[in-house]
């Protein structure tokens, strides 16, 4: 047993020296200086990272060693993150059945709120996330669908791996992470490419593009240009195909990138193939083997070293160097057979994986159908208990039932006439409330009639003075004052006659006939005579109104007496409201009543908004219910809000919504088609 432990220890121990012997000494020094999990977790994370794209057995040996600190200290998010990466790491060796294995795994420790709890170490002390728990969970789930799209693009299921990008990208974005909606663009871009749908393609491309371009980091900038380069060949522009391989050549080799190095020097491999071009064709097939060779893949991982071989027998054969085209179409055959048998074991072990995976779900349907139907099965039978039960109880109590209809047929009556009676009420109330405004607003007009008037009658007294002195210039001047003033008696006569007119249509019963109506009109109108209603009853009350109408407003139809009560309602609720804050509020407090029209998606729509104390949430969902009401007893009969809205919603088709905010504000919009 000694020996056993004495062998895995020195492999171990062997396995350390190899994976560290290619790491910066920055690294070294803090994988040795890990003096906590937490450090020791930054280390070996950091390490990890270091050999994502170049090494993954390397990565692996890493990544293990984080995933046991994180279920060591029972950190569960940041277990399903590791989980997520060796998904990753085991699809690139083509481990396709153990990479979905770890994803599941990822995946069902995600997808659940409660392990949002314990996000980190205890000690946190170099850990300084922007991410709250919650987010922090949606940010794992986004990279776990990332990698699992990944492994469906590996076993070819291009339309899942379609969906799983974009599932990334939408997590990404609703947590405003630009990092991983560039991955997510990028990876959509080369998936839309494989598809066929170039323009598709683009729209992603370009946004990561950019993304990268602003925000950083560059390492994938080539990546994201290879696949421009796709797109130019697809679109039978060779020149510029070219042009950005040698671009993303140049990225690459900026930012050290060499898997995607590879993949552009097989690119431009072809290109010069395809032109017989014999010299440029060797010079970057050779180029693709040297990378890859310095890298030490093994064959299947990320590039098929058989596509280098193959690259570099088609140079020789075309340069007729006919021993070395011979050597590399061996070497080539021989790496080839050994990924396909390897892929087709491994494809053969996912989908069995897969399968079974299937199987288990559709058993835990069958089960919870099962289940199901047990509940219904007692339900039923409970609902017959209580049936047969009711029944008893309503047979022995018939005669009991009779009186009591007789009572609620009587109840029902009364409360119908009493209903009539508020409704009535509501509509005298609002009638009473605009005759105070009009008579306020009339008083302005009747005063200017009354003061011209009597100053006419002095000028004509003065003309008169001035006739008998022969004076014909001030004759005419004083002719002219009394022409002036007798314009604007005219002016303001016609203005109170409006007025009056408009009190005798809101008084006349409704014919509900629709006409053209200038709202902005309408809305001025009755804001000015609700808010002199009010001042009719409380002098001391004052508000500030603001309009901010839309002069391109179109006319529309609607029964103006009814939507006039709509208006006035609005604005007598804001002036209630900001009035009712203004007795408790400071003197700093300024009360005001914004009123707006526009047109917007092709309705009109008309908002009132006041600074008052709002409305509570408690409430928010009945304050157009009949009968409720929120004024004092003998104020108000809750009626004014739910006529509003009949005659908004089923007079006129259009609709009426309310959003408040406690203490803060309350905005009434109204909606109505054109």
């Amino acid at each position: 047993m000694k020996k056993i432990f004495s062998i895995a220890a020195l492999w171990l121990s062997c396995t350390f020296a190899f994976a560290q012997q290619n790491l910066p000494d920055s690294l070294v020094r803090a994988l040795k200086a890990g003096h906590n999990d937490s450090l020791s977790y930054r280390a070996n994370h950091d390490a990890y990272l270091f050999f994502e794209e170049i090494n993954k057995d390397s990565a692996l040996f890493y990544n293990d060693r984080c995933l046991a600190l994180s279920e060591k200290n029972g950190m569960k998010l940041v277990t399903a993150r590791c989980l997520a990466s060796k998904g990753y790491l085991l699809t690139g060796k083509g481990r396709y059945g153990e990479a979905l294995d770890h994803l599941l795994r990822a995946f069902a420790i995600a997808d659940d709120p409660k392990n949002e709890s314990n996000v980190w170490f205890k000690d946190n002390s170099w850990y300084n996330s922007k991410f709250s728990p919650a987010q922090t969970r949606i940010f794992i789930l986004a990279l776990t669908h990332h990698m699992y799209a990944i492994l469906m693009r590996a076993t070819q299921n291009v339309p899942q791996e379609i969906f799983h990008f974009r599932e990334a990208r939408r997590l990404a974005a609703s947590i405003n992470n630009s990092s991983r909606v560039m991955l997510a663009d990028m990876n959509l871009g080369g998936a839309y490419v494989s598809a066929d749908k170039p323009d598709s393609a683009l729209i992603f491309l370009n946004e990561a593009k950019d993304l990268t371009l602003r925000i950083g980091p560059q390492k994938y900038l080539g990546y994201i240009l290879m696949y421009f380069g796709d797109i130019s060949g697809k679109k039978s522009d060779p020149a510029k195909e070219k042009t950005y391989y040698y671009a993303g050549v140049s990225s690459a080799v900026e930012q050290k990138n060499q898997t995607t190095l590879i993949s552009l020097y097989l690119r431009l491999t072809n290109i010069y193939l395809a032109g017989n071009q014999k010299d440029s064709s060797l010079y970057f097939a050779e180029k693709a083997f040297q990378t890859y060779s310095s890298l030490g893949m093994v064959s299947g991982e990320t590039i098929n070293l058989g596509t280098v071989y193959q690259k570099l027998y088609e140079s020789y054969k075309l340069r007729g160097q006919a021993d070395s085209a011979d050597k590399y179409a061996g070497l080539a055959l021989v790496a080839k057979d050994k990924v396909f048998y390897t892929h087709t074991k491994n494809l053969a072990e996912f989908q069995s994986l897969s399968l079974k995976e299937q199987l288990r779900l559709q058993n835990l349907d069958r089960e919870k159908t099962l289940y199901q139907n047990k509940v219904r099965m007692y339900a039923l039978l409970a609902g017959l208990g209580v049936f047969l039960a009711i029944a008893i109880i309503l047979y022995r109590n018939d005669r009991q039932k009779h009186i009591a209809n007789k009572t609620l047929e009587k109840t029902l009556s009364n409360l119908k006439i009493t209903q009539t009676q508020l409704i009535q009420s509501e509509k005298m109330a609002s009638l009473g409330e605009l005759t105070a405004g009009i008579a306020h607003e009339i008083q302005n007009p009747l005063n200017f009639v009354n003061n011209f008037s009597e100053v006419n009658t002095e000028l004509l007294v003065e003309m008169e003075e001035e006739i008998a002195q022969g004076h014909l210039d001030e004759v005419k001047a004083i002719a002219g004052d009394i022409k002036e003033n007798q314009l604007k008696i005219s002016h303001h006569g016609k203005r109170a006659d409006f007025i009056v007119k408009g009190m005798l249509e809101h008084s006349r019963k409704s014919s509900g006939e629709k006409q053209p109506t200038n709202m902005n009109v309408l809305c001025e109108e009755f804001l000015k005579l609700s808010y002199h209603g009010l001042r009719a009853h409380d002098k001391s009350f004052n508000a500030e109104m603001i309009t901010h109408f839309d002069p391109a407003l179109p006319p529309i139809n609607v029964s103006q007496q009814d939507f006039g009560r709509v208006m006035l309602n609005l604005f007598n609720n804001a002036f209630y409201a900001v009035n009712q804050k203004a007795k408790a509020a400071g003197a700093d407090y300024k009360p005001t009543v914004e009123v707006s029209t526009s047109v917007v998606d092709g309705q009109m729509v008309i908002s009132v908004r006041d600074n008052g104390d709002g409305i509570p949430d408690a409430i928010k969902d009945k304050i157009m219910q009949p009968f409720f009401t929120t004024k004092p007893t003998g104020e108000g009969t809750g009626l004014g809000l739910s006529l509003s809205y009949d005659i908004v919603v089923k007079g006129h088709g259009g609709g009426i919504s309310a959003n408040s905010k406690g203490g803060g504000f309350t905005e009434f919009s109204v909606q109505l088609p054109i």
